[in-house]
């Protein structure tokens, strides 16, 4: 199996400057709350699936801070959202980088997956799954898809001598 990383360079809303998570630099978002508007990351442009591959899992990794044990997240396939995902773990209240900290490399987050939609993942922090008095803040986020590269075509070419006469 193989695997590919990507940060994301898109946030939609930008509030709690949620941009600031596009790369690990100690630029940090603001602190999320459960009053905070959902928070959507995309264009995970740098990963790299060729076609026909299998996707094995998703996972999402982050350097953070939080004073929460719960955050739950979504990923969407182009299709359809996935269910609320729990958190495997999270950071303390200095930052961390968690990885993973939702999903495995077996985890489809129960929907289907090609190499196009994969390519293509959307990533929501759903904060009102914080409880009261909970916030998390992020350096950096990243989605790693581990995949099974497609079988290739095994070309045999055979040899002809010709024999004189």
């Amino acid at each position: 199996m193989a695997t590919t990383i990507s940060s994301p360079s898109s946030a939609s809303p930008t509030a709690n400057f949620a941009n600031n998570a596009f790369a690990n630099d100690g630029t940090n978002t603001n602190l999320f709350t459960t009053s905070s508007s959902d928070t959507t990351y995309s264009s995970f442009s740098s990963l790299s699936i060729p076609a026909g591959a299998t996707i094995n899992g998703i996972e999402v990794i982050i350097d953070a801070t939080s004073n929460s044990s719960a955050l739950e997240t979504l990923v969407y396939n182009g299709t359809s959202w996935s269910s609320n995902k729990a958190v495997n773990s999270l950071p303390g209240k200095s930052f961390a980088t968690i990885d993973p900290a939702w999903g495995s490399s077996s985890d489809l987050w129960g929907l289907s997956w090609n190499a196009t939609t994969a390519a293509a993942i959307q990533l929501k922090f759903d904060w009102s799954t914080l409880t009261s008095g909970k916030r998390i803040g992020f350096d950096h986020i990243q989605i790693r898809v581990t995949f099974t590269a497609a079988a290739s075509a095994t070309v045999h070419s055979v040899n002809t001598v010709a024999e004189a006469n």
